[in-house]
């Protein structure tokens, strides 16, 4: 007796109820996954922030110590002739020049980019003339950059708003550092670039901390305060460089000075009784506007830990 071989001839395959299945759970996986990766994406970039800062921290060192200058560089919003020349250009200025070939000591740290009288510092400037490559008498006396100019993350006034605000027009060509999220889209070339870093230095003679912002001072007289929020003002006030209708927290005082303070110090003077203490109260404050590009936020990104 032969045996009798029976051969089906159905093909194996997944049925529609297990591919639903399967693609159910992959989906799972994904909406499991996805805000992992999106926190250790914002992580990588804060720890990224925090180097920039760090060798920010190590530049102003430098640049403090240097026997033609000796210390930070000043954070007022006006110069001497009353212009508006805010923090963040400064800080730019004193690390790699305002044409990123590096600090020249006359610096009257002014708008105009001159040394108080006729003699043009700095090369991008469109008032005066611009610095030839055998301008050797300027290009002498310049420092070296105190960051690597291709690393210092610079970009002009112009390459992130559209409009300039209190900021003349020639200010448009004004360097600001900016920082690591590439929040902003570059106007000239459409690469995404970071929000400017803010720059405040600390009025070491200075004894007055006001966390309710109930009597800030004005932009050209810091009025007591160790800290003065007119410092940036200018520039907060330019809003989002994506939504020009959308103003910063941080442009309002008492949000300015809420951010900023240690709120584990608490002193008693005569008047007012003051709660908390400015962070960095001898030296200065960096900010970052963070991941989302507006000051102010919960995800900005300081100098000091909160």
């Amino acid at each position: 007796m032969k045996p009798i071989t029976k051969q089906s001839d159905k093909k194996t395959a997944f049925t529609i109820i297990e591919l639903l299945t399967v693609m159910s759970i992959i989906v799972i996986l994904i909406g499991l996954l996805l805000p992992s990766l999106t926190m250790v994406k914002r992580y990588s970039k804060e720890v990224k922030q925090k180097a920039q800062f760090h060798s920010i921290e190590s530049a102003l060192e430098f640049f403090s110590s240097e026997g033609e200058y000796g210390r930070y560089p000043d954070s007022n919003g006006l110069d001497e002739n009353a212009d508006h020349y805010c923090g963040a250009m400064r800080l730019c200025e004193a690390m790699v020049g305002q044409d990123l070939a590096g600090f020249h000591p006359l610096s009257h740290w002014r708008a105009d980019c001159t040394d108080g009288a006729s003699t043009q510092l700095y090369a991008n400037y469109p008032a005066g003339t611009a610095l030839g490559p055998d301008d050797t008498t300027n290009l002498k006396a310049r420092k070296q950059p105190y960051l690597p100019p291709d690393g210092a993350n610079a970009y002009r006034l112009r390459d992130l708003y559209a409009t300039f605000g209190a900021f003349n027009a020639n200010a448009a060509d004004l360097f600001v550092l900016c920082d690591v999220y590439n929040r902003v889209r570059n106007r000239a070339t459409g690469k995404g670039v970071g929000m400017p870093i803010l720059y405040y230095k600390a009025n070491v003679g200075n004894t007055k901390h006001d966390p309710t912002g109930a009597s800030p001072p004005t932009a050209s007289d810091s009025a007591g305060y160790i800290y003065n929020y007119w410092d940036n003002e200018d520039l907060v006030n330019l809003k989002l460089p994506w939504d020009p209708t959308t103003s910063h927290p941080l442009a309002d005082p008492k949000k300015f000075y809420d951010t900023i303070t240690n709120k584990k110090i608490t002193l008693t003077t005569a008047t007012p009784a003051t709660t908390g203490w400015p962070y960095r109260q001898d030296s200065y404050i960096l900010i970052s506007a963070g991941f989302d590009g507006i000051y102010g936020t919960d995800d900005d990104i300081f100098d000091f830990e909160k």
